[in-house]
């Protein structure tokens, strides 16, 4: 596959055309084995499953994302964006898979968002906010899940607010207004962190983007109702 048919794929996804993406994908006859097609279609089918409303076409398709994300860090276990979505898309699996796998698997998905960052931390924007959603949603948890977290996991990993927060301003200053839920979350770690006001100026921005996809409803829904309780 060319250069240019790859980059026409990213342009697909990030206007939020995924089943464009996921044709043009179907249709091709060179190419289709390497690993940068091979993690491209997991990252379609993923957020294909997003746009799902039907829990098991939701959990189908989730299945299938992952068998196709393992399929492209198999190819290369050292590209950036295998291991990126593989984090990202294990840690979806696991959460179908119960809390018990959801948790032994923490590690794995930590190391494989770490190991992405290390391959291109300074350009990609999402992998930035994969990582501050893993170091948010880490934070959050009560002393019950965190207790059941320390007795199910061998090295369980820790986070705070604080990190999380780096992670979401460090994909924003990379790129801005990239990703309506990087908008979201930010304000969510102001809120976290007791700064109201700062937390105010990213979910107004949040509550104000267009919906093109489900992601952008979700924004656009939780920033409003943050700011009505603000």
């Amino acid at each position: 596959m060319s250069a240019e048919e790859l980059k026409l794929l990213d342009e697909l996804f990030e206007s939020c055309q995924y089943q464009d993406s996921l044709d043009m994908i179907e249709k091709l006859t060179d190419g289709r084995d390497s690993c940068e097609v091979k993690w491209r279609l997991a990252r379609t089918v993923f957020f294909l499953s997003k746009q799902s409303t039907i829990d098991d076409e939701k959990e189908k398709l989730v299945r299938e994302a992952f068998g196709h994300a393992s399929a492209a860090l198999d190819a290369d276990g050292d590209n950036f964006g295998a291991n990126k979505w593989y984090g990202a898309i294990l840690s979806e699996k696991a959460a179908l898979d119960g809390v018990t796998e959801r948790i032994k698997q923490l590690e794995n998905v930590q190391k494989h968002f770490q190991r992405a960052v290390a391959l291109n931390g300074t350009s990609d924007p999402g992998i930035w906010h994969m990582l501050g959603q893993f170091n948010y949603k880490l934070s959050e948890v009560n002393w019950i899940t965190r207790k059941l977290i320390n007795s199910v996991a061998p090295n369980p990993p820790t986070a705070s607010y604080a990190e999380a927060l780096e992670c979401f301003t460090k994909a924003e200053t990379i790129k801005p207004g990239f990703y309506a839920l990087n908008l979201l979350y930010l304000g969510k770690c102001h809120l976290a962190l007791k700064q109201p006001g700062e937390a105010k100026a990213w979910l107004e921005r949040a509550a104000a983007v267009e919906v093109r996809c489900e992601d952008d409803r979700i924004c656009r829904e939780e920033a409003t109702e943050l700011l009505r309780k603000l």
